[in-house]
């Protein structure tokens, strides 16, 4: 997915959502202010152009067709669902704004159940984190 795409998707967020993309940028150690917050992330997208039987290389694409995935994070359950409502009310049946392109609706499939992130420690407390996944696709304008 492009940047543009990315920053058009983060736009949707309410001002104030801590919202990453690609990967979490948290402090070394991780502290408590860095929760709770959101992970834009996903492929480039598939492309398609021409008719069917009639593509080159050297076609533009006029439709490219993606997977965004959301993980978002928190310190407790009930972050979580803080920030887990946010950022579905954000997104959900949404439609970024992006120069040159247009959009379907955002559409929110669950991925990854709220689970424990045994790997980082905030003081004494582990991360919980779940994955959104939101399948579109982007027409040329």
């Amino acid at each position: 997915m492009s940047k543009a795409i990315f920053d058009g998707i983060k736009a949707l967020f309410p001002p104030g959502t801590r919202v990453h993309l690609y990967r979490a940028e948290l402090s070394n150690p991780p502290r408590l202010e860095d929760f709770p917050y959101v992970v834009l992330h996903g492929g480039w997208g598939e492309e398609v152009s021409g008719e069917p039987g009639d593509r080159s290389s050297d076609d533009i694409p006029d439709q490219v067709a993606f997977t965004l995935r959301c993980t978002v994070a928190a310190l407790s359950l009930d972050g979580l669902s803080e920030i887990t409502t946010t950022s579905r009310e954000a997104l959900n049946r949404q439609r970024p704004t992006v120069t040159g392109w247009r959009f379907s609706k955002l559409r929110q499939q669950e991925v990854l159940t709220a689970e424990p992130d045994n790997r980082v420690s905030v003081d004494t407390l582990n991360p919980v984190y779940l994955v959104d996944e939101y399948p579109f696709t982007a027409y040329r304008a």
